[in-house]
């Protein structure tokens, strides 16, 4: 059995496109044309270890457990739940360890799935090869492909690892998975420059991408994790993200909390043993494992993954699947959102949108993949007969050059679903604006036969066919408007129709005018088959290189036309105070053009910047020039990673779409990674953690919306919770300074009841409360803003004081007036008014920031009605049923004892929409800025910012890079120690 990746991997660092003869690429290998021995195969698969990825190693269910009940909170519950077991109290200890057991549970099923990046990238390998070996052509399984093999390769083949080609034959392969090019790229092989990128790398074929077209020989350079998508596949699995907001203040929450446990429950047994109340050690403790189940928070857990739950189905109702779930609260703190351009900014449906002839334009209304619209002059002039026959004529060589076809389709009951297409979209869309003008392609196919074609190449731009006219053969050209216009001696006079000298200069303004609008422009043109009888048999090139012999008809000027509801979205995110910023593979003018219509330009910065300018730039210059830049042109995958590291180094949350496997380590790196659900690959999505089912770029603004509608709503049920369990707490432990034991206000039963059932069911009711209607006006919360800030601190204490008072009070008040209830009649009215006092106050925290007292106090969130009402019938019945009174230790409640609870009802709630109104109108914006000036905040229990660097980085603990790293001069081992680290 072969050991994997023993020896050294020798070859992995060589730049194999830049070796000029192949010759030498076969001697750095240490082979030939010849392919390799079995024998030599064997040793070199010993040497570089089998051609597959390292499965990145998934966590156990064990270990997913312990990462939730690693928490303080759940070790006070713990260690409550044993001394109650010791002390023999059952049913507490059951209850106890039932919530531990149900948290966790809800804390592994939201967690989702594991990680499967790397599983999707293994699957994408080839999984046989066909090689030489001895001599002989065999077929095997890729993982034993070695470097130094040589291997064949034909259309439909899945590359099986990076190689020089050796021979090709009209070879073209899909690279997008790696490159992020849409395009296949025509290969050959000859080498590339030493600073080639990677996409530009045609004398190399690269693993898990695929042939299209034609058959090749090449000898294998790199395999499995030295390969490029190993480096991705590395890569991915180094980077690790920042643990989100939400996740960092509930961690600082819940220490503060068990702090606070710890402190009341170990005073309270020091009192109650040694103080007034002289108790024995069993109730000492029974009393301080009361104590702890009161103030911890026990149903908050829960509340807050089905918080976040709930924001993941609203969201997926809008089109964006979220796949981690505290990835909804980061959403709502974004100040950056990198997008790309084509299929989300755009419709990615290209449209002819200009007609130009050499004298006369026109204007095709009517954009995207469909035949509605109509063709109308720019003047405003009606059309003459001539100038119609004209513009027709243009668009007519469109429609005949063509080999792409759009038909209707039809369910079985024969009604029309829409249009689907087949071929190039700028062929397309040629088609489509042969419709607006009422030129059908069967039709002319059927009038106009073709007889011949000479196919597009990128190498001489054009596409030729001929075609039978009642006039003669014509031939029609389609094609690059720079190389025709060169290849044009004629152009038609537009009031005869007849061949006229060519005016090149015009006809070169013309394009620049189109081109700097950020139009794609195509030339159509036309010669007759009798001057050129043997064009059809003359090599392409050598047509591309002869004098001018075409006659140009006219210009057509194609573009992927913005979406619609994108402009009306980036509006409202520029509102919210979120940088939008486009990072494109296309050309500067198109990216530069949609950008000025999209709003998205930066005209008082940096209009633009390319992939190659940020490669060139050190961190700190990449830092200060892609704040200040919101296009970026012709950038690389790596280009966006790049990007997001500056925007984050310069403490910016950022969100970065992608749909290639190149595009996984800038998806992993990025708050939010969002990968494309039509056109990205399994890779893309299983690395991000949101996806568009409908790659639009609205959907990321609406989700954004919720976002901020989750934090202000898991804001809420913190505001609601905790002052109901420190007032429990507290009721219990200042209780014991004047009532002793037998007069304790509240159980621990009782206190889970109220933080199980009274706090849950409030607080999933806060969970569903509508958006604010200004929440897309404000900007983005601060990045490490706190859950539990000043405002919310002193919320709880003006609350849960009042909440202390009135428990302990109307357990006094019941012994004496107006007659000696009993303990458990007390305790049932301190037990209700507890419940009820949460159930009032929820009222007042609907609306933290304006007053509650207004007409639609109960309106505008359904769940409001029908949680009062649940909780007033379950608290009924407990207190008058005699089976369920037992259990809780109370009695039924008379009049004067219900008139007492809603008086006090009544009083709190008036008293929490004054302290709204006064404090948080007048006091608090003058307290604030003092409290600053003087470095007061709300305390934190973190540890020290641990940052050490790797090859210029900065990299926290969490593994996330926090300066600009470049990825593509890594070495293996460079990585593999950054992964160590």
């Amino acid at each position: 059995m072969h050991e994997e990746g023993k020896g050294m991997r020798v070859f992995e660092e060589v730049p194999w496109h830049a070796i000029v003869l192949q010759e030498d690429v076969c001697q750095e290998l240490e082979s030939s044309p010849d392919g390799l021995s079995t024998a030599e195969a064997e040793s070199r698969l010993d040497t570089h270890g089998y051609n597959r990825l390292k499965p990145q190693k998934g966590r156990t269910l064990f270990q997913k457990v312990w990462e939730q009940l690693n928490n303080i909170l759940i070790y006070v519950l713990v260690v409550a739940g044993i001394v109650s077991g010791v002390l023999q109290e059952w049913a507490e200890m059951g209850l106890i360890f039932f919530v531990v057991i149900v948290n966790c549970t809800i804390g592994v099923v939201q967690e989702g799935k594991a990680e499967k990046a790397a599983n999707s990238l293994q699957a994408m390998l080839s999984s046989t090869a066909t090689v030489l070996r001895d001599g002989t052509k065999v077929n095997i399984d890729a993982e034993y492909v070695v470097p130094g093999d040589v291997i064949f390769l034909k259309s439909g083949d899945r590359v099986p690892a990076d190689c020089r080609l050796l021979e090709v034959t009209n070879v073209e392969v899909q690279e997008s998975v790696i490159t992020g090019e849409s395009s296949a790229v025509k290969k050959h092989v000859q080498p590339s420059p030493l600073d080639a990128a990677l996409g530009d790398r045609k004398c190399m074929a690269y693993s898990a991408t695929t042939v299209v077209s034609g058959k090749a020989v090449a000898i294998v350079c790199s395999t499995g994790e030295d390969a490029e998508i190993g480096r991705i596949s590395t890569i991915v699995g180094a980077l690790e993200r920042e643990k989100p907001n939400i996740v960092v203040q509930l961690d600082i929450i819940g220490k503060w909390v068990s702090v606070i446990v710890i402190v009341l429950a170990v005073a309270s047994f020091f009192i109650f043993k040694f103080g007034p109340a002289d108790a024995s050690l069993k109730d000492s403790f029974n009393n301080s494992v009361a104590i702890a189940v009161s103030v911890i928070p026990e149903g908050l857990p829960a509340v807050i993954a089905i918080a976040l739950s709930m924001g993941v189905t609203a969201m997926a109702a809008k089109n964006a699947i979220i796949r981690q779930l505290s990835c909804v609260e980061t959403l709502g703190s974004l100040t950056v959102i990198c997008s790309d351009k084509t299929g989300t900014l755009t419709k990615n449906e290209m449209t002819v949108v200009e007609v130009r002839t050499c004298e006369e334009k026109a204007e095709l209304e009517g954009v995207g993949f469909h035949g509605s619209g109509s063709i109308h002059m720019c003047s405003g002039e009606s059309f003459s007969e001539e100038q119609m026959e004209q513009f027709e004529r243009v668009i007519r060589i469109g429609v005949l050059c063509n080999d792409s076809s759009i038909s209707i389709m039809q369910d079985e009951h024969g009604n029309e679903l829409g249009w689907q297409h087949s071929g190039s979209s700028t062929e397309v869309a040629l088609l489509f604006a042969g419709m607006k003008v009422g030129l059908d392609q069967l039709s002319l196919e059927r009038d106009y036969p073709r007889l011949g074609c000479i196919p597009f190449e990128s190498g001489y731009k054009f596409m030729a066919t001929l075609n039978q006219f009642e006039e003669g053969n014509l031939y029609c050209f389609k094609g690059a408007a720079d190389r025709l216009i060169e290849l044009s001696s004629h152009q038609l006079a537009n009031d005869s129709g007849q061949k006229c000298s060519i005016d090149r200069a015009a006809w070169h303004n013309h394009v620049d005018e189109l081109a700097s609008r950020g139009l794609r422009v195509i030339a159509l043109c036309m010669a007759e088959e009798k001057e050129f009888p043997d064009l059809l048999r003359t090599e392409p090139m050598t047509i591309a290189k002869r004098k001018p012999f075409l006659t140009i008809l006219g210009l057509a000027a194609i573009i992927d036309p913005p979406r619609e509801e994108c402009i009306k979205s980036i509006e409202e995110a520029h509102r919210a105070g979120i940088n939008v910023k486009m990072v494109t593979g296309d050309h500067v003018g198109t990216a530069v053009a949609i950008g000025k219509i999209l709003n998205i330009a930066n005209d008082d910065g940096v209009l633009c910047l390319t992939g190659q300018e940020l490669d060139k730039m050190s961190p700190e210059e990449l830092r200060n020039k892609v704040k200040n830049c919101n296009i970026f042109a012709r950038t690389s995958p790596e280009n966006k990673l790049q990007i997001v590291q500056a925007l984050q180094a310069e403490g910016e949350i950022c969100s970065m779409t992608g749909d290639g496997v190149n595009d996984a380590p800038a998806l992993k790196a990025a708050n939010v990674g969002v990968a494309m659900g039509i056109t990205g690959t399994d890779v893309s999505k299983e690395v991000s953690q949101m996806v568009l089912a409908d790659d639009n770029f609205s959907s990321i603004i609406e989700a954004v919306r919720e976002g901020r509608k989750v934090w202000d709503n898991l804001t809420k049920v913190l505001v609601l919770n905790f002052p109901a369990n420190i007032g429990q707490g507290l009721s219990l432990f200042f209780a014991s300074f004047f009532s002793g034991l037998d007069g304790a206000p509240l159980t621990a039963i009782q206190a889970l009841y109220v933080n199980l059932i009274t706090a849950v069911t409030l607080g999933l009711m806060m969970a569903a409360e509508p958006p604010e209607r200004t929440i897309m006006n404000r900007p983005p919360r601060k990045p490490r803003k706190r859950l539990f800030g000043k405002k919310v601190v002193w919320r709880c204490l003006f609350v849960s004081t009042q909440i202390v008072l009135a428990v302990i009070g109307v357990y006094a008040w019941g012994e004496k007036w107006p007659e000696a209830y009993s303990v458990e009649e007390r305790r049932g009215e301190a037990f209700s008014l507890l419940v009820f006092l949460q159930m009032i106050y929820s009222l007042n925290v609907r609306f933290l920031k304006t007053t509650s007292i207004r007409w639609g106090i109960f309106s505008g969130n359904k769940y409001v009605p029908l949680s009062f009402l649940l909780i007033i019938g379950l608290q009924c019945l407990i207190i008058y049923t005699p089976s369920i009174q037992s259990f809780f230790e109370v009695r039924g409640l008379d009049g004067y004892q219900w008139l007492r609870m809603i008086i006090i009802m009544v009083v709190l709630f008036l008293d929490v929409e004054f302290e709204k109104l006064v404090l948080d109108r007048y006091v608090f914006p003058k307290v604030k800025p003092v409290l600053r000036k003087i470095g007061l905040r709300t305390p934190t229990v973190t540890g020290i910012k641990q940052v050490f660097r790797f090859k210029g980085a900065e990299v926290l603990p969490s593994g996330r890079i926090a300066r600009n790293i470049s990825l593509r001069n890594m070495t293996m081992e460079e990585i593999d120690s950054f992964r160590i680290a």
